[in-house]
């Protein structure tokens, strides 16, 4: 055994940039939600936008929502 231990998650030691969480965020959005009704779709963008802690205007999120929305 090692001495070395893990002292911050795993996810802290790589950071990415906020477009890289963005970019990030709207492929997993493409891969769930692509072609489900646009509640369902808006809700899913505002969730993942919240729980990721990522920024996005309104206008981003419309765009989305409407590119995402089937």
């Amino acid at each position: 055994m090692t001495d070395e231990t893990q002292d911050e998650p795993v996810l802290d030691q790589n950071t990415a940039t906020e477009q890289e969480r963005l970019d990030g965020l709207i492929a997993q959005l493409r891969a769930d939600v692509t072609g489900e009704d646009t509640a369902t779709v808006e809700a899913a963008v505002r969730r993942r936008l919240s729980d990721t802690g990522v920024e996005a205007d309104e206008d981003l999120v419309r765009r989305l929502v409407a590119e995402l929305a089937g």
